[in-house]
C-alpha cells in the first residue's frame, strides 16, 4: 500500500491493472475485485485511481477521506493507490487512460472494474474509446451479471469478448478486448457501509 507518487520508468513492460472508482468509502468489495484481477490476469501491480469526482453520483466524502479509505483497504505490495486525477487535474477516465498510455508507451494496462458498473458504461465519456484504448476485465459482483451481458457495452463489442480460459491474457490483447472474470461473491458495497455507519 503506497502512494503511487512517480511513475514507472516508460522502459518498463509491466502489466498493470487500471482500477478506477470514487472509493466512497472504499471497502472489501473493491479489494477483492483488485486481488481477483491480480491474481487471473498475473498482473505485476494494480493502480487504485481514486476519482477527482463521480458525475453520476452524489459524493459523500471528500477527495482526501476517499483516497485515505482506499489506502486502507490496499493492503498488498502489489497495489498502489494514486492521487493522480486529481494532482493532474483529469476529471474522465478515458483522459486518465491515455495520459498513462503516454507516459509509460511500454507498460501493458488492463481497465479493470466490477461487472455492476457496466450498466452505465455507455454514459461515461467517450466509453466506447476506452474499450479500443485498453483492454476490459470485468470482475463479476453479486446479481450484476444478467444485466452485464445485456449492456450496451456488451452488445457493441460481443464479437471482441474473449473466451473464459483467454481472460489472463487480456493484458497482451490488442484493444478492444474484454472479458469476465466469474469469481467467489462479495456483498460488500459502498451504499451498504455507508448505511451501517450512518446507523451506527
Amino acid at each position: 500500500m503506497r502512494i503511487l507518487n512517480k511513475l514507472p520508468s516508460p522502459n518498463n513492460n509491466l502489466k498493470i491493472g487500471l482500477f478506477g472508482g470514487s472509493f466512497n468509502p472504499a471497502h472489501s468489495g473493491h479489494y477483492h475485485v483488485a486481488e481477483q484481477a491480480l491474481k487471473a490476469l498475473k498482473l505485476d501491480q494494480v493502480w487504485w485511481i481514486v476519482a477527482k469526482g463521480n458525475p453520476f453520483k452524489v459524493q459523500h466524502g471528500e477527495f482526501e477521506e476517499r483516497f485515505e479509505s482506499a489506502q486502507h483497504q490496499a493492503k498488498h505490495r502489489q497495489m498502489k493507490v494514486s492521487d493522480l486525477e486529481q494532482s493532474a487535474s483529469l476529471t474522465y477516465s478515458i483522459d486518465t487512460i491515455k495520459y498513462l498510455r503516454r507516459r509509460c508507451p511500454t507498460s501493458k494496462f488492463v481497465w479493470v472494474m466490477g461487472s455492476d458498473n457496466l450498466v452505465s458504461f455507455h454514459n461515461w465519456r467517450n466509453w466506447e474509446e476506452i474499450a479500443t484504448t485498453v483492454p476490459v476485465c470485468l470482475i463479476i459482483r453479486p446479481g450484476s451479471l444478467y444485466t452485464a451481458l445485456n449492456s450496451r457495452f456488451s452488445r457493441r463489442f460481443a464479437k471482441e469478448r474473449v473466451r473464459r480460459h483467454e481472460v489472463a491474457f487480456l493484458p497482451s490483447c490488442k484493444p478492444p478486448n474484454w472479458g469476465l472474470l466469474n469469481v467467489p461473491y462479495n456483498y460488500e458495497s459502498s451504499t451498504r457501509l455507508r448505511e451501517r455507519l450512518c446507523v451506527s
